[in-house]
């Protein structure tokens, strides 16, 4: 984390913070975000949660969810839950992570209504959140008196419509966590997959086997915490600039990646 980050943002949390807070994840916008430069979302380093409670005093927290297809994201119920954050699971298509979609955007939206309406002594609504599908809330909630904070990542966030309009306090998580965005890039990964795919062709378990591209990019996501999305575009890239290509086992009839010498 960087320091600085976060006490600029502390400050600016302090100045415009007003009765009591009501905070709300959109769990899996972050998770699948941080995933976008190969980020743990349950590491320490990068733990939203933490971050949230050391921004907000304990005393004046009164609403605390976290919103999410939990079967599709690999995270620890039991620890979000330790750090005494409510779940909210929202189901979803099923599809995989490319072509995802579930309704947390409208289960949050409830919730902060009901808040606004059910305790008046929450002023102060933090949504933490990349999905431009929050402004109506966001914006309801100002309609209402209410001051708004808000916690993003910026490079993921819509480039049609900007977000951090509708908050009083919008701060990017990128600066906070102090994330190098390079690892967003293809080329930034070029040398670690490389490695990778000649150590899976050196162990002996592999001999007579071809890498399926299908198998080397659930490899990737699982051994780099890369997302889907990311995973394919390395492939690419790798395969473009002819750092490997692709050859088929007639024995078996499955084509797959190799190095080119």
């Amino acid at each position: 984390m960087n320091n600085n980050e976060y006490e600029k943002c502390l400050k600016m949390v302090n100045e415009n913070l007003n009765g009591n807070v009501a905070i709300f994840v959109d769990y899996d916008n972050i998770y699948h975000g941080l995933r976008s430069f190969a980020l743990d979302a349950n590491s320490d380093e990068y733990d939203i949660f933490n971050l949230l409670w050391r921004l907000y005093n304990r005393d004046v927290v009164r609403v605390f969810r976290a919103y999410a297809d939990y079967d599709q994201i690999k995270v620890s119920l039991r620890n979000i839950q330790q750090k005494r954050v409510q779940i909210r699971h929202v189901y979803g298509n099923g599809l995989g992570e490319m072509f995802r979609k579930n309704a947390s955007d409208i289960e949050l939206s409830i919730d902060a209504i009901e808040t606004c309406y059910k305790d008046i002594s929450v002023n102060t609504f933090v949504f933490v959140t990349t999905d431009s599908d929050m402004i109506p809330i966001m914006s309801r909630m100002i309609y209402k008196g209410k001051k708004v904070h808000l916690l993003y990542i910026g490079v993921n966030s819509s480039q049609y419509q900007d977000i951090t309009q509708y908050a009083h306090v919008s701060y990017d998580l990128v600066n906070i966590f102090d994330i190098n965005t390079e690892r967003a890039k293809p080329e930034f990964w070029k040398d670690s997959v490389l490695e990778h795919i000649s150590n899976w062709y050196s162990d002996p378990k592999n001999k007579g086997k071809i890498y399926g591209a299908k198998w080397l990019n659930e490899d990737m996501q699982q051994k780099f915490q890369m997302s889907q999305k990311l995973a394919s575009s390395v492939i690419q890239y790798l395969e473009e600039n002819r750092f490997i290509t692709k050859e088929l086992n007639t024995e078996k009839g499955i084509e797959g990646y190799i190095i080119n010498s």
